[in-house]
């Protein structure tokens, strides 16, 4: 059978993917508030209600609005998100593993520089806003790294970096990336729209710019390997090292020097020569597999 959208242009793809992902939102929302009023499931401290939230977020937010506006669209939706193997998995999941480490310097650099902006004095109250607004994400992201047992790093490894992994990739790359790639054939555009949307969605300016890398280098490696389990890998281990950084040492001296590391000149060298190594591994790997 025909799909319903095959018809509909990538504008209108986009404009119903985010209102897939408005009720989604909301959706998710109410059956949180809904679970969470079940007897003994909140257990007071907060934690629980996180994670719930964030089910419900990583489900009925991001995965499923983007599952269903492929069903919408085309015959054969896992195809179209690009979740099937097509070939030389083993050497695209180290692509994505290399990409990973050697861009590793360069997102720390700008996560540093990134916190460190001043707004001018004419939009103090401005930056007062979005400083509340990321020590709120901040407070969030403590309460669920602050688990000291093994079951809190499992369920952080399954949530915080599982979860989040596969729903997202499944919107922005799977979804979003491609509708914009039909609208702009330029991978290149697709990518860095993608990208910058991305990042703006979280609602984090004093972590715009790591996040605005992270979403490129998603994007380049969706748009390189054509496979979605392999920038779901990569996105998987950028969140799977914090929890892990966390738990084992979470309360050492370094983790803190590491989090308040001046942006000096040695560490912007070290930046630049992680950026050049990123380059060159996402050239290499256009040059041997995709003969560009």
């Amino acid at each position: 059978m025909k799909p319903f959208f095959s018809s509909f242009t990538p504008g209108y793809k986009i404009a119903w993917l985010f209102l897939f992902l408005l009720i989604g939102v909301i959706t998710a929302g109410i059956l949180t508030n809904l679970i969470l009023m079940i007897p003994g499931v909140d257990g007071g401290d907060g934690v629980t209600a996180i994670y719930v939230g964030s089910v419900m977020q990583s489900v009925l937010g991001t995965a499923l609005p983007a599952y269903f506006i492929a069903v919408l669209t085309h015959t054969a939706p896992v195809r179209y998100l690009k979740m099937t193997a097509n070939g030389r998995m083993g050497e695209k999941m180290i692509f994505a593993v290399l990409a990973f480490i050697f861009s590793y310097c360069l997102a720390s650099f700008l996560s540093q520089w990134n916190k460190g902006m001043e707004l001018p004095a004419s939009m103090h109250e401005v930056e007062q806003v979005l400083r509340s607004m990321e020590d709120a994400a901040l407070e969030t992201t403590g309460l669920l790294l602050s688990g000291k047992t093994i079951g809190s790093l499992i369920l952080n490894l399954i949530i915080v970096a599982g979860f989040a992994a596969v729903s997202e990739e499944m919107f922005f790359r799977g979804a979003l990336q491609q509708f914009i790639q039909e609208k702009f054939p330029n991978g290149h555009v697709a990518v860095w729209i993608t990208a910058l949307v991305f990042s703006l969605v979280h609602f984090q300016f004093y972590g715009f710019l790591p996040r605005l890398l992270l979403g490129a280098l998603l994007g380049y490696l969706f748009l390189y390997t054509r496979n979605l389990w392999v920038p779901i890998l990569f996105h998987f281990i950028n969140n799977a090292f914090i929890v892990v950084l966390h738990y084992f040492w979470g309360d050492s001296k370094w983790i803190q020097q590491l989090d308040e590391m001046p942006v000096d000149r040695w560490f912007a060298f070290v930046a630049v020569g992680s950026a050049l190594c990123t380059v060159l591994l996402f050239r290499g790997y256009r040059k041997k597999w995709l003969g560009a």
